[in-house]
């Protein structure tokens, strides 16, 4: 397969790292660890924050390499098998329970990019938002932890449209799923610059 050999010689050659994640000690100090329970369990994502599986280059490699998606479902390989879930029982398996909408957009029909960045940043226009121009310290804290260990990329400074998202939902109590908004970005991991970090995740889905 063409597809996957172009993907292959992509990734060969790039350092593979565990997925990042925050020092529980540090959190603690800061008093973040009960702020990020309270957020998470709000969310829906008690089971799914805490990152702590070991990683595999070969096998981040074949699921990055046969990673396909569509409407309805995930497909990909691990060890030579053909697997394919819909998107609820992927997301699943990844932690995020039942409960957890997957079309976040319909979860959160009022959101206004240009009026929550203006909100959380009293920044007058969304233009290439970045996480110190976040006020609160808590969701500051929460994007760093969602572009390091959700949505790993070199940098993560800044504020994807997904994780704004992501961010409103969380303000707003609504139990939803990141899961097609992680499966995008994971997608562009090949063509990214800089260490892949998504290791302990693809750990765990398998």
């Amino acid at each position: 397969d063409d597809r996957e050999k172009n993907i292959y010689k992509k990734l060969k050659d790039q350092d593979f790292i565990l997925t990042p994640a925050f020092d529980p000690a540090l959190l603690q100090s800061t008093g973040m660890d009960s702020e990020f329970e309270l957020i998470f369990k709000a969310v829906g994502w008690e089971d799914a924050w805490e990152i702590d599986e070991s990683g595999c280059k070969l096998l981040t490699i074949e699921f990055l390499c046969t990673l396909q998606t569509t409407d309805s479902e995930v497909s990909f390989r691990f060890f030579g098998k053909e697997f394919s879930f819909p998107w609820k029982n992927f997301s699943e398996l990844l932690g995020f329970p039942a409960q957890c909408t997957i079309d976040v957009d319909s979860a959160i029909q009022d959101f206004d990019r240009n009026k929550f960045w203006r909100e959380i940043s009293k920044e007058i226009v969304c233009y290439r938002p970045r996480t110190n121009d976040i006020h609160h310290p808590t969701l500051r804290f929460m994007h760093k932890w969602l572009g390091f260990s959700l949505f790993p990329r070199n940098d993560f400074r800044t504020v994807r449209n997904d994780e704004l998202k992501l961010l409103y939902a969380m303000v707003k109590r609504k139990k939803v799923s990141p899961i097609k908004f992680m499966m995008t970005q994971w997608a562009e991991i090949p063509g990214l610059k800089g260490d892949v970090g998504c290791t302990s995740l693809v750990t765990r889905i398998a």
